[in-house]
Parts: C-alpha cells; sequence; structure tokens
C-alpha cells in the first residue's frame, strides 16, 4: 500500500469509522467511528464498566451495523481472560432481548418472589437460573405470554440466540467445541505476548500475505495484503494484566511487549485493537482530589503497569463512576451529582474521558448514564 492507494480509498469512503452506538454518538462524532489501523486503550477501575464499554462500542454497535449493511464485513479476535465465552453469550443476550422486544424487567409467576417483590431486572444470572427467591428456591423462567410480544421469556431468549448470538459467536456442542464459526474468534487460553503475536499473525496469513523484502525465510515485513481490503478486523484483549508473562520479563514488562506487537500488526495489517487495562489506587489520594476538585478524572499516568500504551495508542480512554465513595465527589464538571444527603441524583452516571489522541483534540469529557445489564448507554440530561 502507498500514498496514492491510500488516498484513493479515503475518496471512496473506504475509511468511514464503524458506529460507537447512539447513546456514545458525542464519542463517535469526536473520533470520527472506529477506524481500520488504530490501537485503542479503555482504562478504569474494576467494576466502571471498562468491559461494558468495550463490548457496546466495538462489538455491539459495528455488529449491528454490518447487520444492516450486509456488505459490511467485520471480524473479530477476542481475548476473554476473565469472563467465559458462555458468560459472555448471556451477557450479549439480554442486551438483544432489550433490543428487539424492548424489555428491561421480568414478571416472575405467581406466589414467586424476590426481596418481597414480584418482578426482577432482566439479567444474564436470570436466564440462566442462578437467583434465589425469597424461599431459597431458584428460579426460573416464567411460564406466561408477555401480553405485547405473546411470547414467553424463554422464547424471546431462544429467537435472540437464533439470531443474534450463534451467527457473532459461532455454534458450539455440549463439549464447548464449535462446529460452525461464527464472526467472532472468541479465545479464552491465556497465552504470552509471543503467543499471541503468532495466533494474531497465522490468522492474517489465513486471509491474505505478508509482504517482505529480502530473503523468503528471513526477509523483513514490510506490510501485509490482505485477501479482502474491505473487512475490519477487530481484536479485543480484555485484560492485559491477565497476560502470561514472557520468560524473564516482569507484568509491566509482559503488557509493553504486546502492545509493541499490536503496534507493528495495527501497522501491517490495517487491524483495530481494543486493549481493556486496569488503573491504579492513585484516584483515591486525598492531595489530588483536593487539588483537582470536581474536574477529578483517570488520566493515562493512572494507567497500571504500562507506559507503552499511552504512548503508542491512538486513543486512550478512561471511564470511571463519579458516584463513587471513595472520591467523594458532590459535583463533577460543573454538575451537580449528589443531593445534599449525599444520595446519587444520576445513579447510572459515568464520565468517560478520551485522555490520549493522535488524530484529534485531548483531553476531552464526555458523561453518559450506562446501564451494564444490557449493555446501553445515553446522554445524561443534566438538571440546570
Amino acid at each position: 500500500m502507498n500514498f496514492e492507494t491510500v488516498y484513493t480509498q479515503g475518496q471512496q469512503g473506504f475509511n468511514r469509522g464503524l458506529s460507537m452506538g447512539e447513546g456514545l454518538s458525542s464519542i463517535d462524532s469526536a473520533v470520527n467511528g472506529t477506524q481500520k489501523g488504530r490501537l485503542i486503550g479503555v482504562a478504569g477501575a474494576p467494576k466502571s464498566g471498562k468491559s461494558t464499554l468495550v463490548d457496546a462500542a466495538f462489538v455491539i454497535a459495528p455488529y449491528l451495523e454490518a447487520i444492516n449493511n450486509p456488505s459490511l464485513k467485520v471480524t473479530w479476535i477476542y481475548f476473554s481472560f476473565e469472563i467465559a465465552r458462555v458468560a459472555k453469550e448471556f451477557d450479549f443476550c439480554v442486551y438483544f432481548m432489550y433490543l428487539d422486544y424492548g424489555i428491561t424487567d421480568v414478571l416472575l409467576d405467581d406466589g414467586i418472589t424476590k426481596d418481597g417483590k414480584n418482578k426482577l431486572e432482566l439479567s444474564a444470572d436470570l436466564l440462566r437460573g442462578r437467583i434465589k427467591d425469597d424461599l431459597g428456591e431458584m428460579i426460573t423462567l416464567p411460564k406466561a405470554v408477555h401480553p405485547v410480544h405473546n411470547l414467553t421469556v424463554e422464547q424471546m431468549m431462544i429467537s435472540c440466540y437464533r439470531r443474534y448470538i450463534e451467527p457473532l459467536f459461532g455454534v458450539y456442542n455440549t463439549e464447548g467445541i464449535c462446529i460452525t464459526p461464527g464472526r467472532m474468534f472468541f479465545i479464552t487460553n491465556r497465552d504470552n505476548p509471543t503467543g499471541l503475536r503468532n495466533l494474531i499473525m497465522d490468522f492474517a496469513k489465513s486471509r491474505g500475505k505478508f509482504l517482505k523484502e529480502g530473503g523468503k525465510t528471513n526477509g523483513r515485513i514490510t506490510g501485509y495484503k490482505a485477501g479482502d481490503p474491505e473487512e475490519t478486523v477487530i481484536i479485543v484483549t480484555d485484560h492485559l494484566r491477565k497476560l502470561l508473562q514472557e520468560r524473564g520479563f516482569d507484568k509491566k514488562q509482559t503488557v509493553d511487549k504486546m502492545v509493541e506487537y499490536q503496534c507493528e500488526l495495527r501497522d501491517w495489517c490495517n487491524y483495530v485493537f481494543v486493549d481493556i487495562i486496569h488503573l491504579n489506587r492513585a484516584m483515591s489520594d486525598v492531595a489530588r482530589q483536593r487539588h483537582q476538585g470536581d474536574r477529578l478524572y483517570p488520566n493515562s499516568d493512572d494507567v497500571k503497569d504500562t507506559g507503552n500504551l499511552a504512548e503508542d495508542c491512538d486513543y486512550l480512554y478512561t471511564i470511571m463512576n463519579p458516584n463513587d465513595q471513595r472520591y467523594g465527589l458532590v459535583s463533577h464538571f460543573g454538575n451537580t451529582i449528589k443531593t445534599k444527603r449525599g444520595e446519587a441524583i444520576y445513579p447510572n452516571l459515568r464520565s468517560i474521558h478520551l485522555v490520549e489522541s493522535r488524530h484529534c483534540a485531548f483531553p476531552q469529557h464526555f458523561s453518559v448514564n450506562m446501564f451494564g445489564g444490557t449493555k446501553t448507554f445515553e446522554k445524561v440530561n443534566f438538571n440546570t
């Protein structure tokens, strides 16, 4: 690929970014969508919503766009070192049930209650039969037909599984072996950076060829020719600190080596890499809270166990829950978020911060409501 080719492709619309979803439209507009050849970091504290953000913006939104536009070709490699495939399938199924049927809660069968209530929030645990009722019995899905959709919850779940989950994740037998591949290669086996690099290179070789100069066996890679140049490949790693350590490397060196490999593959193959990583504990430092006041947010220095990601990425996002008690915030970026009694006015509030960028102004700050169960985001309408 050369200057003229890239220019021509851009003028023909090849560089139109994939959508990050309606609820993240402000971020989408700031970065022009998810474009090929990007290395993206997403950092946050535990339970802050970083995996939910990645799944919504870089898997679900482009997947729906591809469904609605059959000529759009998107493939995923998802390295999931914390969450099993079946668990992720149930998580996604909740979203698609909300998408197709608009349900967010489920009316239980007569006589069954949880915490004195006959209604439960739709969740992966409910679908999986992991919730006990007030009598200590496991709650099963209600047998009643939904008055609007004329289907039981089970029928809605199966419909969404067949329509969305199987085409994305593939079909697996009872032993967990994939018998019909989907758009996503979901990998839970942990490996070190070199092992993952070799896996990605084998994947790339199966869909194109690396270009070299010099000898056939030891030539230097100069680029890559994709078999289908219109295909977008998105590679998610959840999360970087779970990588097996390279021999003789500590954790930081291991993470930095993975980022180094990703930069190579991004530049050669034009792949999109999305890395999830934790933050250190500096955010809860009292002196820092006093200094930053209500403009407290995680920056690139807060990313744990790597300096390379912030330096080499195209975009680095951080996400935080401003309602978290450890931060002691009553307002955030000029907006009151708690009552005088300390109650959260916006209980689903998350702030997302673009703290590093090679392609647009930064830092930029975005406030959204996040609904983790349905993996959805919406713009916050602050009271003025």
